[in-house]
């Protein structure tokens, strides 16, 4: 099968595993520059860089990819019979291998299709994330292209809510703050990476004094962005668009919590 193909397979269905290919090679090598091979969190393996022992410690490697969540690791293997990085193998050359983590992919979550959540799709699908804008109105929602999923909702947002994952990020837009609070309370009871909560500080503290009386612990209202995105002093849907990104890529990156 070509590798590729099976690549954008795997991602189309959001199926994570891990790329390793081999970028450098000097004196004997198993495999030349270029050759590559999948690596699921399994074990599992499509392709091959060349087998034996070199083959098994670079499935090793990428499988601790996988349990550490590293995006990326360039490592150089020897194939001599012993020393640091060396396969057992008595080629005498050496070998260095990428390995890219390819995992869920990151989801946004958009409630609230009106005029910022359709910006905030455009920039986000830019970014690569998997988007699903909620929303009560039909005729929004068919606004949206077929690249992006889309959810009628009732309208107080209960209908065919979501779940959520450590990959989920929710942008809370809609035009009610009755469906502010009720969308974040479900929100909050879930796991996710990012919950973000448009409108300003007074609306926001009743909000929250509102889920607190309602069971919703301190810390759980403390991670909520709320008002949503960075201040860049914002104006128009556009503007805070842009904010809202860049403070969903800051959590992304691991810059913000």
């Amino acid at each position: 099968m070509d590798i590729f193909k099976e690549i954008y397979d795997l991602k189309a269905a959001g199926k994570p595993f891990a790329l390793a290919t081999i970028v450098r090679t000097a004196g004997s090598s198993p495999r030349d520059v270029g050759a590559r091979m999948l690596v699921f969190p399994d074990g599992g393996i499509s392709g091959t860089i060349g087998g034996g022992n070199f083959e098994k410690m670079v499935i090793k490697d990428c499988l601790g990819m996988f349990e550490r969540r590293q995006s990326h690791l360039l490592k150089r293997y020897k194939f001599s019979e012993d020393g640091p990085d060396s396969t057992g193998m008595s080629c005498g050359g050496e070998a260095e291998v990428f390995m890219e983590l390819r995992g869920k992919p990151d989801r946004l979550f958009i409630f609230g299709g009106g005029h910022v959540g359709e910006a905030l799709s455009r920039i986000a699908e830019e970014m690569d994330f998997k988007i699903t804008v909620i929303d009560d109105r039909l005729d929004i929602l068919e606004r949206y292209p077929k690249s992006m999923e889309t959810i009628l909702t009732d309208a107080d947002y209960k209908d065919s809510f979501p779940a959520f994952d450590e990959c989920s990020y929710v942008a809370i837009v809609t035009n009610s703050h009755k469906n502010d609070l009720s969308v974040l309370e479900r929100a909050l009871r879930q796991r996710c990476a990012y919950i973000g909560m448009i409108g300003s500080k007074t609306k926001v503290a009743k909000i929250r004094a509102a889920l607190k009386d309602r069971g919703l612990d301190q810390d759980q209202l403390n991670s909520v962005h709320a008002p949503i995105g960075i201040e860049i002093g914002a104006e128009g849907p556009n503007e805070i668009a842009v904010s809202i990104m860049a403070e969903l890529v800051a959590v992304r990156r691991k810059a913000l919590t």
